[in-house]
């Protein structure tokens, strides 16, 4: 009777064994859905874990348009800032819990839009002042010369933890944009000459060409983004 429990015994073993296998697998190969929100605009996300320490991720963003103000070389301008960007990253969690470290490629179109502010009297290029009623209209661009760009953080979440429902992340890092470069362009109000016309767009483009000297560095994108995401 004992011999016969033996092949029992064994197949039950197997059983379960299996059991939790399949279930380990089903629940790595669960997605989770989300949103993230920072200094790349809202972003939808879907990451899937390939283990208990790899996961996989991907975002593009959905909504990053932004507008603010600034004060650059005298100058006050409005800012229109527009992070298109998509992106794919391996998450690596070290020590199998909430924290891990990240790298990936972010194709990006990170650029800033600039418009002179009305609410400015003068405008200052290259050290001539401008009423601004002289200046019919400024405007500029501005990004960076990495279309694709690598990315380095680190962050805390419980998306490979939860077996469904809701979860959260925090994630800082940097992107490394390459150089940075600027484009000013200006209309000349109806009050000045030929000769004083030529004078302003000369002072803007030697205005934008020492912004673009100081930009010829490599610059990096900061990240900072708060996430939550459902798991199926």
């Amino acid at each position: 009777m004992k011999r016969s429990l033996k092949p029992l015994a064994l197949a039950a073993s197997v059983l379960f064994t299996n059991s939790a296998f399949s279930d380990e697998t089903k629940n790595t190969q669960q997605a989770n859905v989300g949103v993230t929100i920072g200094l790349t605009g809202t972003n939808l996300e879907i990451s899937t874990p390939l283990n208990n320490y790899v996961s996989v991720r991907g975002e593009i963003n959905i909504n990053g348009k932004v507008d603010r103000k600034l004060t650059l070389e005298n100058n006050r301008y409005d800012i229109t800032f527009n992070p298109d960007t998509k992106s794919l990253f391996v998450d690596i969690h070290p020590f199998s819990g909430a924290f891990y470290l990240t790298g990936g490629l972010i194709s990006q179109n990170i650029n800033f839009e600039l418009t002179g502010n009305t609410s400015t009297s003068v405008f200052n290029f290259n050290g001539t002042s401008y009423a601004y009623a002289n200046v019919a209209a400024f405007m500029g661009k501005a990004g960076f010369s990495h279309s694709t760009a690598p990315y380095l953080g680190l962050g805390w979440s419980n998306r490979n933890k939860v077996s469904s429902g809701v979860a959260f992340s925090f994630e800082a890092g940097l992107i490394d944009v390459g150089t940075g470069s600027v484009d000013l362009a200006v209309e000349c109000g109806s009050g000045l000459s030929s000769s004083q016309c030529s004078a302003l767009q000369s002072d803007v483009a030697a205005e934008m060409s020492k912004v673009n000297s100081d930009l010829d560095r490599k610059l990096f994108y900061p990240v900072v983004k708060l996430g939550i995401s459902y798991r199926f």
